[in-house]
């Protein structure tokens, strides 16, 4: 068999695109990063929903140059996150989608560009380091200035570092949601009266849990001051401030409660080290 023979079935087209992935991403979360979807529903509402043309598109987002502008929406058109609509004048103009309309306008309480963001700032340079991370069996960290996102959310003092903190709270919120959704519907809470949300974040998980509870069930969640008025927002927008509380926790000083009967963990241990995983679990159990 020649190897003519051997490539007539196959195609390099699967190995391109996985190659290549960088692309898709780096796209979405530059547009993310701009604000681009935002901006563009922003502009809709003001304007009587009419569409953006390209050279409003190039001034709000403040693009220099019409080449970029018009090659950046491209890209957003062929990934399904723009569409184009023609004007009165017959001049292409863009709207968004209904998937980022639904998802990346700010303003919708269905936003999840903080996680894309997360991704973008704290994901993906460390990936270019997986090959280190490989040989030597050591995590990459988190921080540009070296540190990982526990000593992060330990030494948080100043503004910019709990800024940091909430909105990398918000991002996982958006991981979150689905998992903590299919939780509350697939165990069965109703012999449980109040559950401990260890290291919970935005407390979705407490939530959706308490939400679906048929019993008066409740729950406190446990984390860092920052995180807890994060959480403390998000309880609030449910309504559950009399069945949620937060309080603030020290994973490797404070004790846990003692008035639940159901403790809950998501999305925490695996940030600390060997020692300071056992070092948890032996504490408090």
């Amino acid at each position: 068999m020649s190897p003519s023979d051997s490539l007539k079935n196959i195609s390099p087209s699967p190995i391109m695109q996985m190659a290549t992935g960088f692309w898709v991403s780096k796209t979405l979360m530059t547009a993310v990063k701009l604000g681009v979807f935002t901006k563009i529903s922003a502009y809709q509402k003001n304007n009587n929903g009419k569409s953006m043309t390209l050279r409003e598109f190039q001034n709000i987002i403040r693009i220099e140059e019409s080449r970029p502008a018009e090659a950046f929406t491209t890209a957003l058109v062929s990934l399904g996150l723009l569409k184009v609509i023609k004007n009165n004048n017959w001049e292409k103009a863009f709207a968004n989608s209904e998937v980022s309309s639904t998802f990346l306008d700010k303003s919708n309480s269905t936003y999840i560009g903080d996680v894309i963001s997360m991704f973008d700032e704290r994901l993906y340079k460390r990936w270019d380091k997986l090959s280190e991370a490989l040989k030597t069996n050591k995590p990459i960290g988190d921080d540009p200035r070296g540190g990982d996102i526990e000593s992060i959310f330990d030494k948080a003092k100043s503004n910019q570092e709990v800024e940091q903190i909430q909105k990398f709270t918000h991002a996982m919120d958006g991981i979150s949601i689905g998992p903590a959704m299919a939780l509350a519907k697939i165990v069965d809470f109703s012999n449980h009266k109040k559950m401990m949300d260890i290291g919970g974040g935005s407390g979705v998980y407490a939530i959706q849990v308490v939400s679906n509870s048929p019993n008066n069930m409740s729950a406190v969640v446990l984390d860092s001051t920052p995180v807890c008025q994060v959480a403390d927002g998000y309880i609030k927008q449910y309504n559950l401030q009399d069945k949620v509380q937060t309080m603030t926790f020290d994973f490797f000083k404070d004790k846990l409660p003692n008035d639940c009967d159901v403790a809950f963990l998501s999305h925490i241990i695996h940030i600390f080290d060997k020692d300071k995983k056992h070092h948890f679990v032996e504490k408090n159990t």
